[in-house]
């Protein structure tokens, strides 16, 4: 077993004792729920299992049967050009260029927001660009819990979006 340390956003924050009450009685034991002063909440988790996916899998179980429903996990995956940067060890230039295809070899990540505004990229397919073209050595190592809660960020989101969500499943390869 593992500790692995996480928050998952809800769809809203616990305000009574008797909904705290729930969250414990739930096996939310061993995380700290915090509410926002807007009412928006979500929880500080760790949580003791065998992978980080196990971690989130349980956690939102528990969540559900609190009576509450997970919305998001909190993830450092959406990155600017200045994140890149800093993470890379290169100039904002640097990294403007490569992302533009001016420099390097290409093929860089297309922006999460390309609609013209500041671009936000995903620090997974950032890093994983980056080992792939100038070695492992150019980008800390993989933190292969951060991608995982990447996805689980997204999959919960996009529960969201559809109660048909499920039917999306064959977009993911087996």
């Amino acid at each position: 077993m593992a500790l692995h340390v996480f928050s998952v956003r809800l769809d809203r924050g616990p305000t009574t004792d008797a909904e705290f009450d729930a969250m414990f009685e739930a096996g939310l034991d061993d995380c700290g729920p915090v509410t926002s002063p807007n009412g928006s909440g979500y929880l500080m988790v760790s949580r003791d299992a065998p992978s980080m996916i196990e971690a989130i899998l349980t956690v939102l179980t528990d969540i559900t049967r609190a009576g509450f429903e997970a919305t998001g996990i909190n993830t450092e995956d959406m990155v600017s050009i200045d994140d890149i940067a800093a993470r890379t060890g290169r100039s904002r230039e640097s990294v403007r260029l490569l992302s533009l295809g001016k420099r390097g070899p290409g093929g860089f990540p297309s922006p999460m927001s390309p609609d013209g505004g500041q671009a936000f990229y995903s620090w997974t397919m950032v890093r994983r660009w980056f080992a792939d073209h100038y070695g492992e050595e150019s980008v800390a190592p993989a933190d292969e819990d951060a991608a995982t809660l990447a996805a689980a960020d997204l999959i919960l989101r996009a529960r969201l979006l559809t109660p048909r969500v499920s039917e999306l499943r064959n977009l993911i390869p087996a």
